[in-house]
């Protein structure tokens, strides 16, 4: 009698952890940051974008349901006080931590919803166009943190040679381009069912 008990209560405990994850995404940050992990935690995985570059240049995509842009803010910044704090500018704000760069953004889908975009540093500096950045941060900021001197002039440079085939943040880039899911770095191609991200997408 003693072995059916002993199924029965394991079962029941690992009822009770998966019941745990529910919540929150189930499928894990790849960045080892503690702000990561809490969004990771309480808000959706929708997606993981690769850059042009190589591995290190990786973009998440989370969403965070029923919640305005400044109450995500909030919690994020509660939770870990970033480095650098932009003004929210057009329905946009970035926070700037350690090692990553967090987008918020209304969601296209709901307006009610927030996205929330992790960006490495590698996948800033080497995809996004520094038009993105207009009105929330000075370029030195941007130049310094990326420690690349002016950066935004190279940048918008490299972008006009290429079209402007350059990263725009997931609204205005996802949908055409291949998720790093996909087990590919190439962003271009994209025959996945899951909408991906990538410079230049969209257009």
């Amino acid at each position: 009698m003693k072995k059916p008990l002993l199924f029965v209560m394991l079962s029941f405990s690992l009822l009770l952890a998966a019941c745990g994850n529910i919540e929150g995404s189930t499928s894990g940050t790849i960045f080892k940051d503690e702000i990561a992990e809490y969004i990771d935690t309480n808000y959706i995985l929708q997606d993981v974008v690769t850059g042009q570059s190589g591995s290190n240049d990786i973009s998440e995509i989370y969403l965070a349901e029923n919640k305005s842009i400044d109450e995500v803010s909030k919690e994020l910044q509660d939770h870990e006080k970033p480095r650098e704090i932009s003004e929210k500018v057009n329905n946009k704000q970035v926070l700037i931590y350690q090692d990553v760069f967090i987008s918020l953004t209304l969601s296209e889908d709901n307006q009610d919803d927030t996205m929330v975009e992790i960006s490495s540093y590698d996948f800033v500096r080497n995809n996004y166009h520094p038009n993105y950045f207009n009105g929330l941060f000075a370029l030195w900021i941007l130049d310094d943190i990326l420690r690349d001197d002016n950066w935004a002039n190279k940048r918008e440079r490299k972008c006009s040679a290429t079209n402007d085939d350059c990263y725009q943040g997931y609204g205005a880039s996802g949908g055409t381009y291949k998720s790093s899911t996909s087990g590919s770095t190439s962003v271009r191609g994209s025959t996945s069912t899951v909408r991906g991200g990538g410079p230049g997408a969209g257009k």
